[in-house]
Formats: C-alpha cells, sequence, structure tokens
C-alpha cells in the first residue's frame, strides 16, 4: 500500500483544534516556519497537558509499588514543567492574533486534509495556519491547509473541506497511523459487534 494511497483514508475522530486566515504576505514565512520544524510554545503546552493527566495515573499506580520512585518521578516532571515554562516566556506567544485556542473538536481526518464544522464561513481557497493536537497521544504539528470546501451544515453552522498543503512529512506519517489505527479498532470492534 502506497502513502499515497493511505493519504486518503478518512476516519471521524476528535482533536484539539485552532486555525486563522494567513493573509498573502505571511504565506512564505509560514511555510519556513513548517519545514524549520519549530512547534509553537501554546501548542506545546496543549500536548503536554494532555501528558500530565496520563502521568498523574501512572505516579499513583507507581506510589503503591515505590513511594522512593514515585518522589523521584515527580521531580523530574517538575523539572520538565519548569523548562516548559521557560520556552514558553521565551519563545512568547507572539503572532497569535485571530487564532481560535485549541479546543476539542470533532473532525473528519485524512492524511490529505481535515474537515471541520464552523461557526463562521472560510473563503475558498483562503489558506490556514492549523495548529492539530491528535488525541490520545497529544502530537502537536503545525500544517497549512487551504479551504477546498464551504457549505451550510445540515445542524448549523458551516461544514468545511481543508487539504493540506503544507505539513511535514513526519507529521503527515503521523496522522496517516493514527487513521489506520482508529480504522483497524472500528473494525475491530464492529466485528465483535456483529459476531455478539
Amino acid at each position: 500500500m502506497t502513502t499515497d494511497r493511505r493519504r486518503y483514508f478518512r476516519i471521524e475522530d476528535r482533536a484539539l483544534l485552532k486555525y486563522r486566515i494567513i493573509p498573502e504576505e505571511e504565506l512564505e514565512r509560514e511555510r519556513r516556519f513548517i519545514q524549520d520544524n519549530e512547534i509553537r510554545s501554546e501548542n506545546l503546552h496543549t500536548a503536554l497537558l494532555g501528558i500530565d493527566m496520563r502521568l498523574q495515573e501512572a505516579f499513583d499506580a507507581v506510589r503503591e509499588e515505590s513511594k522512593a520512585m514515585a518522589q523521584a518521578l515527580e521531580l523530574l516532571n517538575r523539572k520538565l514543567t519548569l523548562i516548559e515554562r521557560v520556552v514558553a516566556l521565551e519563545g512568547g506567544a507572539g503572532g497569535m492574533d485571530g487564532h481560535r485556542e485549541h479546543e476539542p473538536s470533532e473532525v473528519s481526518l485524512s492524511g490529505g486534509g481535515i474537515a471541520i464544522t464552523a461557526e463562521t464561513p472560510l473563503a475558498l481557497n483562503a489558506r490556514l495556519a492549523i495548529d492539530l493536537v491528535l488525541l490520545p497521544a497529544h502530537h502537536p504539528m503545525r500544517a497549512i491547509g487551504r479551504v477546498v470546501d464551504c457549505r451550510k451544515a445540515e445542524g448549523g453552522g458551516f461544514a468545511i473541506a481543508i487539504e493540506f498543503e503544507d505539513i511535514r512529512e513526519a507529521d503527515r506519517e503521523v496522522l496517516i497511523q493514527h487513521v489506520l489505527r482508529k480504522q483497524a479498532a472500528e473494525l475491530r470492534s464492529a466485528r465483535r459487534g456483529a459476531a455478539a
């Protein structure tokens, strides 16, 4: 199976998402940002919050076995949290005007693009800076997308289809693997339901 075909496998999913329209004069800077593999501090913070919740569950389990080990792990986590705060302060949260905050969103997702429902329409061919955090792994990624369709949605709002124009290949591969894993899990669940 080629990567090109896998790009079009699509799932209904839930992810953390924010986006903003990119003015034409900022498009090249945004493309360089993706290619330079930079992660905005607020995306890192959002991804780390989810990991922190999972870490806390692990700490609770380890604490039952070894109090000293749990304390050591908690100290390491605090150290990493301090480093994250310094990175966030040094990186600043600039350039985020017009960005929507990360919110859990229902999305239709593939390696080639994303479809969302939004309260306001977006112009066809508008370029978007998209910050996406996959769940439950909390993998943050940035892409530039182009609006390929925007129409009124049945339940209200607007159904918007976005094609990824610029995304790091490593992130695209993570996205494709995420889609394939979720599809496989859904197939297994459907088979178990049919056998019952």
